[in-house]
């Protein structure tokens, strides 16, 4: 039974980039590096599905909000949730109001 080799994330990583090189090919990284083709397509897969949450904000809410401009309590997902809480007191009044109508 073969064992399956285990990469660090840096040589992943090293390995991806070398393989967005212009001036190269994914065979030539194939033979640098003494890997399949598939083992670097899907590493490429998972740089490009995962790479964007490098740059993700990661700042707390708080933060965030205070550089988007917004005041505490009025970002759009505490507006949002204002809105919710409020309907549903709306709706418990209105049917409140009704049984006292009757």
């Amino acid at each position: 039974m073969t064992q399956k080799k285990q990469y660090s994330a840096e040589f992943k990583f090293k390995v991806v980039l070398e393989s967005y090189q212009r001036d190269t090919t994914i065979e030539e990284v194939c033979r640098r590096f003494g890997l399949a083709s598939s083992v670097i397509h899907r590493w490429r897969k998972e740089f490009q599905e995962h790479g964007p949450a490098v740059f993700a904000d990661k700042r707390d809410q708080e933060a965030r909000r205070k550089t988007q401009g917004f005041a505490p309590g009025e970002s759009p997902d505490e507006l949002k949730h204002l809105i919710g809480e409020l309907t549903v007191q709306n709706e418990i009044l209105k049917k409140s109001r009704g049984l006292l109508d009757h």
